[in-house]
């Protein structure tokens, strides 16, 4: 049986859909975006309206992708006009999608998207808007839902177009809707709105589902299919909330930034239900401005059991390797060796780091008490000291003991990870090290009864 149609409801229907989302209120200013079709035109309407009765100020927003010619020249004469018959103030952006899209190798539709609500915001902040309201219906969620399952997703994409999105800066107050009931809106209120031809080209995806599939459905197997799906995004929205508090909630504990990199817990995120561990991971990635793939995500946690110093890429110019109890998520190539002379007492300036070299007046009155600070011997030192990187093979005498040490295992005891393993400064004088700054001065160097003068070495981080 076809879905009753329910437009005589329809303004009702959007009240209360507004108020169940909070989506603005009495003295709040909220654009619409107009296209000139049909939903959006059935949207201004509904607004219009529920401006008058809630006392909220109203304004138009359009966006001429320059695509299809004439046509869209005309669409947008027809949303200045239809601005004008509202008594409402009209801004319009002329975006070259084409360009665009070639520019940042995107599709047509995807550049079309982004250039639209760029300008959405950017009216917003300068309107000094409260929310942007598009004509996004339960048609176009359900075809959401849809193209995001076959294209493959998580439990987000499967849920569908959400309510709000930019914390809330653009709303949907037509999502729970089905196209036939804003048509039968539509003519009830005699309202003119614009054809979009390209709606009737089955090379775009969506168009091909609206057109094929989902009719197919309907006739086949449910007559209901975009109510079903609608439900079905209702549930699967709360279950996405449910599930981002629960990662929220659990993500401090595992994942930590330091120094630009991710470092993840091993042993914590190895308790947690996979599930669980691939939407942490996700939203680390996503935190890193890397697209958090299926592939990508599923590489980071086959390291929870790989060996140590195993590697994968991330993509997007990341990395992430497992090391000891961490993995540690940081660029490709982030850390260049470095080298520096200091000929003579004073500074040196690195990109993360800056080592400083005075000698003292008289001797120390205490020693040590601060890794960022040590005192050496004066005698025992020779210019020019080099501060460099770390390298294989280094090793030192640390203080209090009497045998060498490798400077790899001192890090590895210390948990350094390797990332940090490459920025470390390393002081030495003669071919010998002095310091592995802000972690451990070499014995040799250390200050004696017999010292008569010194020098203090101390290192500051950016």
């Amino acid at each position: 049986m076809a879905q009753k149609l329910r437009s005589s409801t329809l303004y009702e229907d959007v009240k209360r859909f507004v108020r169940k989302h909070d989506l603005f209120g009495r003295g709040e200013t909220v654009l619409v975006a107009v296209s000139g079709g049909i939903d959006s035109v059935v949207l201004l309407d509904l607004l219009s309206a529920l401006s008058a009765e809630w006392e909220f100020e109203l304004g138009v927003l359009h966006v001429n992708h320059q695509l299809r010619g004439w046509e869209a020249d005309a669409d947008e004469r027809f949303v200045r006009s239809l601005a004008e018959q509202y008594g409402l103030s009209f801004s319009v952006s002329r975006v070259e999608t084409k360009k665009e899209a070639a520019k940042k190798k995107l599709s047509i539709q995807e550049a079309a998207r982004n250039l639209r609500y760029s300008f959405f915001l950017t009216k917003k902040s300068e309107l000094r808007a409260d929310a942007v309201a598009t004509a996004h219906n339960a048609n176009d969620n359900a075809e959401t839902m849809m193209l995001n399952f076959f294209r493959g997703t998580g439990i987000d994409g499967i849920a569908g177009i959400p309510v709000r999105r930019e914390k809330g800066s653009i709303v949907r107050p037509l999502l729970f809707a089905a196209r036939t009931e804003i048509a039968a809106y539509a003519k009830e209120k005699k309202l003119k709105f614009r054809e979009d031809s390209s709606n009737r080209k089955e090379a775009y995806s969506r168009n091909f589902l609206r057109r094929n599939i989902i009719p197919a459905l309907e006739k086949r197997i449910n007559p209901s299919i975009v109510q079903t799906l609608s439900q079905t995004s209702t549930v699967l929205k709360h279950c996405a909330g449910y599930l981002a508090e629960q990662i929220h909630e659990a993500f401090p504990a595992i994942v930590s930034e330091k120094d630009g990199e991710m470092l993840l817990q091993k042993d914590q995120l190895k308790r947690q239900h996979p599930y669980m561990q691939q939407m942490i991971v996700h939203e680390a990635f996503l935190r890193k401005g890397i697209e958090p793939s299926f592939d990508r995500v599923a590489a980071l946690l086959f390291l929870l059991d790989a060996e140590k110093g195993s590697r994968v890429d991330c993509g997007d110019g990341w990395k992430a390797e497992n090391d000891s109890a961490l993995i540690l998520l940081s660029r490709r190539n982030a850390a260049k060796p470095f080298s520096y002379l200091l000929k003579k007492e004073g500074k040196v300036a690195g990109g993360s780091f800056t080592i400083s070299v005075k000698k003292c007046n008289g001797l120390p009155n205490k020693l040590g008490g601060h890794a960022s600070i040590e005192y050496v011997d004066a005698r025992k030192i020779r210019f020019p000291l080099r501060v460099r990187s770390w390298s294989k093979g280094d090793s030192f005498v640390p203080l209090g003991m009497k045998h060498r040490k490798k400077v790899s295992d001192l890090l590895v005891d210390l948990k350094i990870s390797r990332a940090e393993k490459e920025r470390i400064p390393i002081v030495e004088s003669g071919g010998k090290i002095i310091w592995i700054a802000g972690l451990r001065l070499d014995d040799r160097f250390k200050i004696t009864s017999t010292t008569t003068t010194a020098y203090k070495l101390s290192i500051t981080h950016e």
